[in-house]
């Protein structure tokens, strides 16, 4: 995942990226590097101009709307002169500003500049499309929150485990008397035991009983004693030993039998019943066949960049930020069919010799991707929203359980809010007592949160109880349904934005008709309860297609 994690200009992890209007990200310092402005005409613009993408807080903002020039009115720069960054992407190199003038000077001649001029514009590192800057320049660019939350994630994690391996790595030896012990500097392998030099020197000597035992190094390799027997043997490296012929012992392979799809010796050849076989050099077959590390490596690469976007979508679910996702979901969705398409039509067709196949199954993986389509958001992760439920809402289980400590019925809003689409969430009902009230639905995020869910014009619900239900709006009562809750019963609740409706469901039964129509805005899941109620919420669900009939409402 961490090339989904780079940005394509520096080559480095991503420092405040701005999403592209196509949909590609960049660092904010290197879109600055890159961003185009097209003078009316040919003319160039004067060297102060490029000097402006220096520091400063009054020349930041110059900066930011331009900083390369054009040939053309085309949008896309010549970048001449220029540089090329660690991906290949040209940048301009920093221009000292000419003698005896200063930054005051220089950031006045861009000013000036910049009002002359006729457009600015970047072009993508990625796509080579290109796009205008308006006057507010590159800060008129989305910040992709989410992407820079993931990258701090991942530098955590990365600093994490390489101070663990770090610790790991440090062997002791296991016979010192000092504190702490000594690092290890050998292992034997018939003793299984670590010894630092000293400890080493006097308890494991290279003579006697201990002179055949084998020493290496805690992490592998040779590490035989000055003195030990084949120390200068194993300095110098073991002589490669060569595959010899079955048949004929003494004989090393040299030729390939290509009816037998196997190595053979000269032996072989005379006097065995490869004689009559197609046969060829060995070297010879071997370049051949080493073609297969080229569709090796097509295929790695190709699995590398589909499992690090898999592992980057999985990273953006994971991110509790609904605003974020939707910023850039459109565009997930988008590479996902790209990567599918890619693997169909062609990425794994055979690039070696008929004689030589290897065919990559695919199937496996292409499942994975099927899988994605979660990110087109038919399917809705979220919890219990901490921040926004009142204070006498008790959250736990990762905010997937609430209840309440107060009496009076309190609300809680879900993380996620909904403006289209089929939605289907369910809340099972951990705890019944006494008989109350509990009321589930959708609402505002204004709605008022000390008094039951549906009594205010913000929130549509059906509270129930352990008999009946009733839809309620603005304390508005209606359609009396027999049939409540009690303690292990589930409420599904389906948001229909297509159809602007609301629908309610106990234990797979529609409760009622559909409860409310002209369902239309943003809304988020609520829920009111009070301390007799605990309820756990489920989401990422289909809608059910076995769902049964409504039941008859009463008066």
């Amino acid at each position: 995942m961490e090339e989904e994690l780079k940005c394509p200009v520096c080559g480095s992890l991503f420092r405040e990226p701005i999403i592209l209007p196509c949909s590609h990200n960049v660092c904010l310092p290197c879109a600055r590097t890159i961003a185009v402005q097209t003078p009316d005409g040919e003319q160039h613009l004067p060297p102060p101009l490029l000097h402006s993408r220096g520091s400063g807080a009054a020349g930041g903002d110059h900066a930011d709307k331009l900083s390369l020039y054009s040939e053309t009115d085309s949008g896309y720069g010549s970048y001449t002169p220029s540089l090329k960054s660690p991906n290949g992407v040209r940048v301009l190199p920093a221009v000292p500003a000419p003698p005896g003038s200063s930054a005051a000077a220089a950031r006045g001649a861009a000013c000036s500049s910049l009002a002359s001029a006729s457009s600015s514009s970047i072009t993508c590192p990625q796509c080579h499309r290109s796009a205008s800057l308006d006057h507010r320049g590159l800060r008129g660019f989305r910040r992709n929150r989410l992407l820079e939350a993931i990258v701090q994630r991942s530098q955590q994690g990365r600093g994490a485990a390489q101070g663990a391996s770090a610790a790991a790595a440090v062997a002791v030896c296991q016979l010192c008397d000092r504190t702490p012990p000594e690092p290890a500097a050998t292992l034997c392998e018939q003793c299984d035991v670590l010894y630092c030099a000293a400890c080493q020197l006097k308890c494991h000597p290279s003579r006697g009983p201990f002179a055949k035992h084998r020493l290496v190094p805690p992490a592998g390799g040779s590490c035989k004693s000055p003195g030990a027997p084949g120390a200068g043997a194993a300095a110098g490296g073991a002589a490669r030993k060569y595959p010899t012929c079955p048949d004929h012992e003494m004989e090393n392979y040299s030729m390939y039998c290509v009816s037998c799809r196997a190595p053979v010796c000269y032996l072989c050849l005379e006097e065995g019943r490869h004689g009559k076989h197609e046969v060829k050099p060995l070297g010879a077959m071997w370049k051949q066949h080493k073609m297969v590390w080229d569709q090796i490596n097509h295929c790695t690469l190709k699995l590398r960049q589909s499992t690090g976007l898999m592992e980057y979508c999985l990273e953006v679910i994971k991110e509790n930020d609904p605003s974020g996702f939707l910023q850039i979901s459109d565009a997930l969705i988008k590479r996902v069919q790209v990567s599918q398409e890619q693997w169909v039509k062609g990425a794994l067709e055979p690039k070696v010799s008929a004689e030589f196949e290897l065919t990559l199954d695919s199937e496996p993986l292409l499942q994975a991707i099927h899988q994605l389509d979660f990110i087109q958001m038919k399917l809705a992760w979220f919890t219990f929203d901490p921040n926004s439920g009142h204070r006498d809402i008790i959250l736990s289980n990762d905010n997937q359980t609430a209840t309440c400590s107060s009496y009076d019925e309190r609300v809680v809003l879900g993380t996620a809010a909904f403006s289209k689409g089929v939605h289907y969430w369910e809340l099972h009902v951990d705890r019944y007592d006494n008989h109350p009230d509990p009321a589930f639905g959708v609402a505002r995020a204004s709605v008022v949160k000390d008094m039951m869910l549906g009594k205010d014009d913000k929130a549509w619900a059906m509270y129930v109880d352990n008999n009946r239900s009733w839809f309620m709006h603005c304390s508005s009562h209606t359609n009396r349904t027999e049939g409540g809750v009690c303690k292990g019963a589930t409420v599904g609740v389906l948001l229909d934005l297509d159809e602007h409706t609301l629908t309610f469901f106990i234990n797979g039964q529609q409760q009622g008709p559909t409860a409310f129509s002209h369902v239309d805005g943003v809304f988020m899941p609520a829920l009111s309860l009070n301390r007799n109620v605990q309820v756990t919420l489920h989401t990422g669900l289909e809608v059910p297609t076995n769902l049964g009939r409504p039941k008859l409402s009463g008066n």
